[in-house]
This record gives structure tokens, sequence and C-alpha cells, in this order.
């Protein structure tokens, strides 16, 4: 039996069900079903989406604790509470909800179900897989400069201008995606400065500085397009006037996509999208 974990808003694992004492009967729950909208007009179907909101599922208890009776509610209770979104993630696919629902059953002393109901926003979910590179690669020789090391070519759009370094000290990494409808978020490490990485000869390039205890974050994901600076402590500034303009750095990926990049360290994670979790 597949194990379901649940995570709070804060991203700390805080249940994990088909193990003692919570087992979820995902026989009788909906995480695997789903259902797409549309508009109909004239006896054409346009503007598809996903439309499911809302998921039951039912939660058997085996323990004979009262503790572990309260603690379960109390999990799904505190991020509706601070008002925020936890999420579930089963085989590695992540759905952003909140439980709003439980309904106690008792059919004995000691077997006592509840059936709870998950609601969400967005009714995509998501798997994400990081990829990280430290500027080494098959592409050749790594180098100790921070700078974009790619050359000139007139033949690939964005490499019509030259960053004054050799193309050995360029490298490249290859992606596979299984499918399409993916987004990524790639997070360079300081210090660098105005750095770019091509997915699939594109530029993804913002010109800022950063310090070594900072780190750019660049999200494109479906609708969602952001860049900020991450400063210690967690702390956020938005960096999306310093985009290049030029050639927009929120792409979407093929099913093989490769990178080519400089001596600069970044993690890059993909966001894949599904109606529903997979089944392996």
């Amino acid at each position: 039996m597949e194990k379901v974990y649940y995570y709070n808003h804060k991203g700390a694992l805080k249940a994990t069900f088909n193990e003692p004492p919570y087992y979820m009967r995902l026989d009788t729950g909906e995480f695997k079903n789903h259902s797409w909208g549309f508009d109909e007009q004239f006896g054409k179907y346009a503007n598809f989406r996903r439309a499911k909101t809302s998921y039951p599922f039912s939660v058997v208890i085996t323990s004979e604790s009262l503790e572990d009776y309260d603690a379960l509610c109390d999990i799904f209770d505190e991020d509706v509470i601070a008002g925020q979104k936890g999420y579930f993630i089963i085989n590695g696919w992540r759905l952003d909800c909140k439980v709003i629902t439980a309904s106690h059953q008792f059919y004995g002393e000691l077997d006592h179900v509840i059936d709870f109901e998950a609601v969400t926003e967005s009714p995509v979910w998501t798997r994400r897989v990081t990829h990280s590179y430290n500027g080494t690669g098959s592409g050749g020789a790594g180098g100790e400069d921070l700078g974009r090391n790619y050359s000139y070519r007139d033949d690939i759009l964005g490499r019509g201008y030259n960053y004054g370094y050799d193309e050995a000290d360029s490298h490249y990494a290859v992606i596979t995606m299984p499918g399409s409808d993916t987004g990524f978020e790639m997070i360079v490490y300081g210090p660098a400065i105005n750095p770019v990485v091509y997915l699939n000869n594109k530029p993804i390039k913002v010109n800022v500085s950063i310090a070594a205890d900072e780190r750019l974050r660049i999200v494109s994901n479906g609708a969602e397009r952001t860049i900020d600076i991450l400063g210690p402590g967690n702390t956020s500034e938005s960096a999306f006037v310093y985009r290049d303009k030029e050639h927009s750095p929120f792409l979407a990926l093929d099913k093989t996509n490769e990178l080519t990049y400089g001596a600069i360290r970044f993690d890059f994670t993909t966001i894949e999208r599904r109606s529903e979790p997979t089944w392996i």
C-alpha cells in the first residue's frame, strides 16, 4: 500500500498515512479521480481547465491512544487557522490544499473512521525534481571566474552578444521530461554577476549582482512568473525589473532539454503538472 504524506504550511512532515496509527482508505478516496471543466458554445468546446476542487478521503485510526485521535485533526486545523495551505504528497506528487471537514464514525470500541474533505484553489498535482550543478559538467573544463563563459554565435537566439570568455569554459547537461505542461524553478547561488543559463539555446538571464550569502530565484511555472533575490533569513526582494527584456527568461520545457552554463552554482528544479498523481 502506497504511503501518503501530509506536510503543514511550513513544510514540516506532520503525518504519514498507511502506517500505524493512520491508514488512508484510498479505495474510497478521490485523490486519483479528476475532472476537466470547459466552456460550450454553439456545439464547440473550449477553455479546458482542471475543475475538481474537492477531495474527500477517509482515515482509519488503529491506535488505542486518544491522543492520536486528537492529533490528526489538530494537524489539519493548524493550517486552516493560520490561513495557509498544507499539502499532500503521493508518489512524489504534491497537492496544495486545506482540510476543512471531519466527520467521525464509530463501528466499535477500537474501530474509528474519520471522513475528511480537502479543498484546493488550484486542482493541480505537481512533482518537483531538483538537479544541482556546480559550474562543472561534460562540456569542458571549469573555471574559477564568475563570468558567463559563452562565445558569440549569430545563428543562435540570445547568443548575439559576446561575454568575452572562451567556449571551453562552458558546460552542458541534458534533462529529459516524460511529458509537457512542465515549468521550472532555478536558484543561482552567489556570488555571481549577471548570471545566465541557456535552456535549449535560449538565455535565462537576469542583470543583477548577488552576494555570497544571497540566491537568485527564477520561477517559470504556468502563470507563475517571478524573479527575486533571497537573502539571509529567507528575506525576499523582487528583481523582476532586471530580467533580460530582449529574450524573456520565462521559458517552457520540452521533452528533451539541454542546459548550457558557465562557472556558476545553481539548482534547476523541474515542475511537472497533472490532474492526478501517477500510479507508479
